[in-house]
């Protein structure tokens, strides 16, 4: 979640404006009344409980399709490709936007070619968060060969420590005790719940990390003509999940350090969350297809399972969008909740996550902590 478009009230503000437009002209035309669609009116009073409903669902099943491309089915799609298709899909979404917007199109109307000069002009500041997020990317795909789901989703609430302490830092942002204490309770419930899932990975991590380590294991006793030890085993599996605990980590302090980007970047320059949606989209092209043409065929091993997960984070994109103009603080830290308290269990369900006492616990102080930082 980085960029920031329009805030809610000026949003709501712009909404009043156009009511009170639409009022003075129907003072003005008499005429029969049009009553309007009953699904457009549902929609209206329902679109923020969708939207949350949205949100929710979807963090919830990029992280669990992505588990299960990566550490079940051992999908042969590049990573790189994915991602570029993902940008494809948030481009023509953004554009559309855009094209449709009526203060967008008065815009161009009026400057046609000042307009798209003035976006491109100032799109340079996007470079720097499309590297960003592709190396986000990339240790979201190999923290979730490694780790459950579940404590992906868990893990990656660290990105509120490192977000609040670069805006101390960088921005002379102040905290107040309650939201310090709120970080800290966070980060003991990561230590937890780290500790657990290296000291007694599941089954399920067991038998995946066996499955990526057998060649190994049998080359090991080729050389020395003795069978790999139990310990050994034990050992790569123990290396695997750090590697994945530490994937999930530097990538929530990347996450952070985006945040404060953004925040600075965004306030800097006029644009919209769909203008940087462009430019992050356009600038995020330019890596991604050649990293997936280098390798020769760029779809090769593409599958219904790639595309949906190219689908699924074009997805979380634009609702980050929709977010921005919808939600406060408090619908997003329900979100957020929601969206993780659903993964741990669909990814216990259904893909043989870690469950255990502690794993519990620590998940309760992570989700008690980052509702705390909401409201601290």
């Amino acid at each position: 979640m980085g960029a920031i478009g329009l805030s809610s009230s000026d949003a709501h503000e712009r909404g009043d404006l156009l009511g009170r437009g639409a009022a003075e002209d129907a003072d003005e035309e008499e005429g029969p009344f049009v009553p309007r669609s009953a699904l457009l009116v549902w929609w209206t009073e329902h679109a923020k409980l969708l939207l949350l409903v949205a949100v929710v669902s979807q963090n919830s099943s990029y992280s669990l399709l992505r588990r299960y491309a990566g550490a079940i089915r051992h999908s042969q799609a590049s990573t790189p490709s994915i991602l570029a298709l993902q940008e494809v899909f948030k481009l023509a979404a953004s554009s559309y936007v855009l094209a449709t917007d009526p203060a967008t199109v008065r815009a161009a109307d009026e400057h046609p070619r000042g307009r798209a000069a003035f976006v491109f002009q100032h799109s340079a500041k996007m470079l720097l968060p499309a590297v960003i997020y592709l190396v986000m990317n990339i240790l979201g795909f190999v923290a979730l060969a490694r780790i459950s789901a579940g404590l992906f989703a868990v893990l990656q609430q660290c990105k509120l420590i490192f977000t609040a302490a670069l805006s101390w830092l960088l921005l002379g942002r102040k905290l107040s005790w309650s939201k310090w204490r709120s970080l800290l309770l966070l980060l003991a419930g990561v230590v937890l719940i780290t500790l657990e899932t290296t000291a007694s990975p599941s089954p399920t991590a067991q038998a995946i990390v066996a499955n990526a380590t057998s060649e190994t294991s049998e080359e090991i006793a080729g050389a020395s003509g003795e069978p790999a030890r139990a310990d050994d085993a034990a050992g790569a599996q123990k290396r695997s999940a750090m590697i994945g605990v530490s994937a999930v980590l530097l990538e929530a302090s990347l996450s952070g350090f985006a945040n404060v980007y953004f925040e600075q970047v965004v306030k800097s320059t006029p644009l919209s969350i769909w203008h940087r949606n462009v430019q992050l989209s356009v600038w995020s092209l330019c890596i991604f297809v050649p990293m997936a043409a280098r390798g020769g065929n760029a779809l090769a091993g593409w599958d219904a399972l790639a595309l949906a997960n190219a689908l699924m984070g074009a997805l979380g994109g634009i609702l980050v969008a929709l977010c921005i103009a919808y939600f406060d603080s408090i619908a997003k830290s329900v979100a957020v909740t929601m969206s993780v308290v659903l993964t741990v269990i669909l990814g216990w369900l259904l893909l043989g996550g870690p469950m255990s006492a502690d794993i519990v616990l620590g998940s309760l102080v992570v989700i008690v902590s980052t509702v705390n930082y909401s409201f601290g």
